[in-house]
C-alpha cells in the first residue's frame, strides 16, 4: 500500500550527456539541495612541585591548599587523568597499566586522599533512561573512585553541579569547585522597555564545596551562586577570588569567596573592580593582606594596569593603589608572575619589555626596572634572583624559546642566556597549559611541536635543557606520540605523559636521550575489521610516527597476535578483503612541484602472527577531498518549457564551482578496488579548465596495473558498491527562471570494474540508497519542495530497466532531520520532523504539528514530534513501503550507526550508544553504553557489533 503519493511534475529539459548522447527529457526531478546560498535565490600543577601551594600566611595555616592536576604520583603508582580513557593507574616499577576507569565528559582535575581518587569533569554527561527515553544532561561532575585496589577501581559515588567547571582546589578536607553558566537571551516582542528597570547579567557563577573528611560520609557541604560569568580563579587556603568580565565597562569584576570554615561552609563577601580584562590566574595574587592584579584594557588605548586591594576586611575589599605601565602603552599583556614583594610582567608589540615591579608597599606599586628584548615570554618561573621564562622567538618565524634572567638588581634586569628550538614555526603545549613545563633544580623539560620542513610531517617532542645560575645548555630531545601534558623525574628516569602514551626516557646521555619504553594510554582506533578467518584487525592511526598500526585481536578472549606498522600517515579508507586488509592513503607532495595521488597497500593476515604487506599501488589521480564539482549554470525553464539558447545565455546562473559533499572515496566491489578522484593530479584542484572526474580501478587478486576511467566534468553526487558493481549517482541542474527554487535531476549509472564498462545513465527518482537483495527493487532518497517552500524528505522504491526507472511507491516523511540505514528488506530511520513555526524568507510559516500524546519534560510539555524517533519500514514483495514499529528515542539529537538482524544501533548526542531490538513488538531498548568519544565506524560479525571510538577505544555489543 502506498503511504503517500505525489504528482511529479514533468519538466522539459535539455541535458547534454558526457558521452554525446542525444538530448532527452528527465522523467524525475528533485529539490536541488546540492547547492549553497550563492546558488539559489531561495590549568594544572607540575608534578615536580607535588602540586601543593603554600598559603600566604593568613587563615587556618593548618589547612593545606592543593591545586588541581591531571597526574599524581604516590610512590611508584602514577595516576593519570586521560582525556579519552579516564583515570589511568600505572605501576612505574613494572611499567604496566593497572587499570583505566572512564569518566564521561571532559576530565579536568584529579585529587588523591587516602584510598579515594576525586575526579572533576567538565561538560559531564549524565545518561539516564526515563519512560524509555534516553536523556543526556550536561553540567559538571565529581567522581569519587575507590582506588584501594588499583587494578579494580570502582565508582563509590558522584556529585553533579550546574554549569561548566571553571576551576577547583582542595583545601584541607574540602574540595571546592567553581562553575559558570552563561545566560542566553532571546529577543522579545517589539515594545517600550524601561532601561532603568532592566538589569544586566552575563551569567551565573557557582561555588560548591564537598566535604571528604570521612570517606564513608562524603557530602556536599555548601553551594552559593552570584551574578557574572566567572572564567578564572585564584585561591588561598582562606579565600577563592573569582573573576568575571564586564564587557560593556571593559572591567574585571573580582568576587571574594570566603572558605575559612574547615567543614566547607561558603560565604560570598565583597567585590572589587579592576580596569581591563584578566587573561589568566597568574595575573592575580594575594599576599600580606593585599590582592594584587595585573590587567590589560582593550583597543584602542591598550593599557596595562597594576592594581592592589585591601583584603583584610573581605566585606569592604577597598582599593589600595594603582599604576600603569607607561612604556607598555598599546602592547598586549603576556607573562605575569608574583614573587613575594615583587612582580614580573611581560608585554609585547614589536619587542618584549620585561618589567620589574616593587609591591612591598601595596598602596604604591611602582615599576623599578625594565628590559627590552626581541620576542616575548608566555610564562615565568622565579628561582631566587633568577627567572626562567618560556616564550616565543620571533626573529625567524615563531620558535619556542627559553630565557634565563638575572633580577638580583631589580633596577637593571638582564637576560643572561636564551635558547630557541623547533622549526621556523613551532609551538609548545605549555603556552596554554603552563604546567606542561617542568623546571627542576638543574634541568628544564620543554614540550614543543611543529612540522618538518623537509617532508611536512608533524612532530611532538620533549626538549632537555640543563642550566646553571648563569647559562643554559641545550641538550637532546625525544620524539613522543602526542603533545606532552606533563613530564617528571623519578628514580633514574624521566617520564613524559601525553594523551596517547607514557614515555619512559633514559637520559644518561643528555645529548641523546632515548625513549626506552612507551605505554599506550590511548590509541586512536579508527576501525575494527573482521576477517574471514575469524580474527579482527584493529586499525590504529599514529600521526607523530607517521604510520598506521595493524593489530590482530581475538575480542572473545582478549588475545592479541601479529602487529605491523604500515608506512601510511594518513589513511582515509580501510576495508577487509578475505584475510587481508586494504588501506587507502591520499598523498600530497609540494616539492619540487605539487603532486597528489592515492597510495594503496594490501596487508595479508592469513598468518595472524606474522602479517605481511603483499601489495602496493599508486593511483595517479587527485584524491577526492569531499566536494562536488558544480558546472556553470544549466537548463533554464519558463513554465516548464526550455528557454531558447540565446535567451538562456542571458539568464543563466553562474554558480560557484565547488560544493562540499560527503561519502566514501574508495569502494570494494568483489576483488576490485575503485577509487574516486579527479585528473590531473599534478595541478591544483581548482584548475577549472583541466578538471576531470576520474576513477582508478585496482584488481587486488591478480594485477599490479592501475586502470583509469574518465567520467568527465559531470556532477557526481555519490557512489556505492553493491555486490560486484559500482553505482554512480550524478545530477544535472534544472533551474526555474522565477527563482523559486533550485531543481535537479538525478541519474544512476552502473560500472563493471572488471571491464570498465559503464551502463546507461538512467534518470531515477532521487539519490541511490539501497538495492534490496534478491529482488528487483531499488530504494532512493529524495527531496521535494512543499507548498511552503521547505524541502520534504521522501523514500522512493523503483524498478530499473536498461534505460529507465519505473516508480513503484513513495513515502513522504515531511520536513525534518532524517538519517537512514538499510538491512535486507528493512529500511531504518532516525530523526525528528519539524513542527511549530519556522522562518522562510521574512515570513513566519505555521507548520502543522503532528499528533501524539504530550509529556512533561523538564517542566515543558513535549509532543512526540519534539523527540527524535527511530523506526523501520519494510519493502514488501511487490515493492511497497510497509510501516513497521516506531518509538521515541530522545530529546537530544540522534545519528544512526547501522543495523543488522533487526538490531538497530544509534548514538544519542555522541555521548551514548543505544541498541534497539526490533525483532520484538514493540521494539525494546536492549543496551545503553555511555562513551567518552563520538563513535566513528561500526562493523558486524556473527551478530556482534564492533564500534570504534577513536582514542576512546572500541565498544563491543552482542
Amino acid at each position: 500500500m502506498k503511504s503517500s503519493s505525489m504528482l511529479l511534475a514533468i519538466l522539459v529539459v535539455c541535458l547534454a550527456f558526457l558521452s554525446g548522447c542525444p538530448k532527452e527529457i528527465p522523467q524525475y526531478t528533485s529539490a536541488n539541495l546540492n547547492v549553497n546560498s550563492r546558488q539559489t535565490a531561495g590549568d594544572y600543577a607540575a608534578i615536580g612541585a607535588e602540586e601543593d601551594v603554600p598559603s600566604d600566611g593568613e587563615g587556618d595555616t593548618e589547612r593545606e591548599l592543593v591545586e588541581p592536576d591531571v597526574i599524581r604520583r604516590e610512590g611508584d603508582r602514577l595516576y593519570v587523568l586521560n582525556q579519552y580513557r579516564g583515570l589511568t593507574i600505572v605501576d612505574l616499577t613494572n611499567e604496566v597499566i593497572l587499570s583505566q576507569t572512564p569518566t564521561y565528559g571532559y576530565p579536568r582535575d584529579l585529587y588523591l586522599a587516602g584510598n579515594e581518587a576525586y575526579v572533576l569533569v567538565s561538560y559531564a554527561r549524565d545518561i539516564s533512561v526515563e519512560n524509555d527515553l534516553i536523556r543526556v544532561a550536561y553540567g559538571s561532575k565529581l567522581y569519587v573512585l575507590d582506588i584501594a585496589d588499583p587494578a579494580m577501581v570502582s565508582v563509590k559515588g558522584t556529585f553533579s553541579f550546574e554549569g561548566d567547571l571553571v576551576d577547583s582546589r582542595m583545601v584541607g578536607d574540602v574540595i571546592y569547585a567553581i562553575t559558570s553558566d552563561y545566560s542566553w537571551y532571546e529577543c522579545c516582542e517589539d515594545g517600550v522597555v524601561s532601561t532603568e528597570a532592566m538589569t544586566k547579567s552575563y551569567g551565573t557563577t557557582g561555588a560548591v564545596s564537598v566535604n571528604i573528611a570521612d570517606p564513608e560520609n562524603i557530602y556536599q557541604a555548601d553551594t552559593v551562586t552570584f551574578d557574572g560569568y566567572g572564567n578564572l580563579i585564584q585561591a588561598t587556603n582562606y579565600a577563592i577570588f573569582t573573576v568575571t568580565n564586564d564587557y560593556e565597562g571593559n572591567n574585571s569584576l573580582i568576587t571574594y569567596v570566603d572558605i575559612t570554615d574547615p567543614a566547607g561552609k561558603i560565604a560570598v563577601r565583597g567585590m572589587a573592580t579592576a580596569p581591563g580584562y584578566m587573561a589568566d590566574r597568574f595575573k592575580m595574587d594575594a599576599w600580606n593582606g593585599a590582592l594584587r592584579v595585573v590587567t590589560n584594557t582593550w583597543w584602542p588605548e591598550r593599557q596595562t594596569f597594576v592594581t592592589t586591594f585591601d583584603i583584610t576586611n573581605p566585606d569592604t575589599f577597598g582599593l589600595l593603589g594603582q599604576t600603569t605601565l607607561e612604556n607598555a602603552s598599546g602592547e598586549t599583556l603576556f607573562a605575569t608572575r608574583f614573587d613575594g614583594p615583587r612582580a614580573y610582567v611581560v608585554t609585547y608589540f614589536t619587542v618584549d619589555p620585561l618589567f620589574v615591579l616593587d609591591l612591598s608597599d601595596p598602596a604604591t606599586p611602582a615599576v623599578v626596572g625594565e628590559l627590552k628584548i626581541p620576542g616575548w615570554s608566555t610564562h615565568i618561573e622565579p628561582r631566587g634572583d633568577r627567572l626562567i621564562a618560556l616564550g616565543v622567538d620571533d626573529e625567524e618565524g615563531r620558535r619556542v624559546m627559553v630565557s634565563l634572567f638575572d633580577v638580583s638588581d631589580p633596577a637593571a634586569p638582564q637576560r643572561l642566556d636564551y635558547a630557541s628550538f623547533g622549526d621556523a614555526w613551532s609551538w609548545s603545549s605549555a603556552y596554554s597549559d603552563v604546567k606542561a613545563l617542568t623546571v627542576l633544580d638543574d634541568m628544564i623539560l620543554v614540550p614543543f611541536s611543529g612540522y618538518n620542513q623537509d617532508d611536512g610531517a608533524g612532530y611532538d617532542r620533549l626538549q632537555f635543557i640543563s642550566y646553571t645560575p648563569d647559562a643554559l645548555d641545550v641538550q637532546g630531545f625525544v620524539d613522543v606520540q602526542g603533545s606532552v601534558v606533563r613530564s617528571f623525574e623519578y628514580t633514574d628516569r624521566y617520564y613524559a605523559v601525553t594523551q596517547e602514551q607514557l614515555a619512559v626516557i633514559n637520559a644518561a646521555d643528555l645529548s641523546a636521550p632515548v625513549v626506552e619504553n612507551a605505554l599506550a594510554l590511548a590509541e586512536n582506533v579508527v576501525d575494527v575489521l573482521p576477517l574471514s578467518n575469524g580474527w579482527k584487525v584493529e586499525v590504529i592511526q599514529r600521526y607523530d610516527s607517521g604510520d598506521t598500526l595493524l593489530r590482530a585481536k581475538d575480542y572473545a578472549t582478549g588475545a592479541e597476535a601479529g602487529v605491523l606498522a604500515v608506512a601510511a600517515s594518513n589513511v582515509s579508507e580501510v576495508t577487509a578483503w578475505h584475510d587481508a586488509v586494504v588501506l587507502v592513503s591520499p598523498v600530497y607532495e609540494y616539492e619540487p612541484q605539487y603532486r597528489a595521488y592515492y597510495r594503496v597497500r594490501l596487508v595479508d593476515f592469513s598468518d595472524v602472527n606474522d602479517p605481511v604487506e603483499i601489495g602496493v599501488w599508486t593511483a595517479n589521480i587527485e584524491p577526492w577531498w569531499g566536494g562536488w564539482w558544480w558546472g556553470r549554470g544549466g537548463v533554464i525553464l519558463e513554465d516548464g518549457i526550455e528557454v531558447a539558447v540565446d535567451t538562456a545565455a542571458e539568464k543563466e546562473l553562474w554558480y560557484y564551482p565547488y560544493y562540499y559533499g560527503s561519502g566514501a572515496a574508495a569502494f570494494l566491489a568483489g576483488d576490485f578496488l575503485v577509487l574516486r578522484g579527479t585528473r590531473p593530479g599534478t595541478v591544483w584542484w581548482w584548475d577549472d579548465e583541466r578538471f576531470r572526474n576520474t576513477l582508478a580501478v585496482i584488481d587486488l587478486a591478480e594485477s599490479d596495473v592501475v586502470r583509469y576511467l574518465d567520467l568527465g566534468r559531470q556532477n557526481i553526487h555519490s557512489m556505492a558498491a553493491v555486490d560486484n558493481q559500482v553505482y554512480i549517482t550524478t545530477f544535472d541542474e534544472v533551474s526555474a527562471v522565477d527563482g523559486q527554487g533550485a531543481y535537479c535531476s538525478y541519474y544512476l549509472q552502473a560500472l563493471n570494474p572488471f571491464n570498465l564498462k559503464l551502463g546507461n545513465r538512467i534518470n531515477v527518482p532521487g539519490v541511490f540508497m539501497h538495492k534490496v537483495p534478491g529482488s528487483a527493487y531499488w530504494v532512493f532518497e529524495d527531496q521535494q519542495y512543499d507548498e511552503n517552500g521547505g524541502a520534504a524528505t521522501l523514500l522512493r522504491s523503483a524498478t530499473l530497466s536498461d534505460d529507465s526507472a519505473t516508480l513503484v511507491d513513495s513515502l513522504d516523511l515531511g520536513q525534518g532531520y532524517w538519517d537512514f540505514t538499510a538491512d535486507g528488506t528493512d529500511l531504518y530511520y532516525a530523526g525528528m520532523p519539524y513542527s511549530g513555526e519556522y522562518y522562510y524568507g521574512d515570513d513566519v510559516v505555521d507548520s502543522e504539528p503532528g499528533s501524539g500524546s504530550g509529556e512533561v519534560v523538564d517542566g515543558a510539555a513535549k509532543s512526540e514530534e519534539e523527540y527524535y524517533k527511530a523506526g523501520v519500514y519494510s519493502l514488501s514483495g511487490d515493492g511497497m513501503f510497509e510501516e513497521g514499529a516506531v518509538r521515541p528515542v530522545s530529546a537530544d539529537w540522534c545519528l544512526l550507526l547501522g543495523a543488522r538482524n533487526r538490531q538497530l544501533y544509534l548514538t544519542v548526542a555522541g555521548s551514548v550508544i543505544a541498541r534497539y531490538d526490533f525483532s520484538l513488538t514493540p521494539p525494546v531498548l536492549a543496551d545503553v553504553e555511555p562513551t567518552m568519544s563520538y563513535p566513528s565506524t561500526i562493523r558486524f560479525d556473527d551478530g556482534v557489533a564492533y564500534i570504534s571510538l577513536g582514542y576512546s577505544g572500541v565498544v563491543v555489543m552482542e
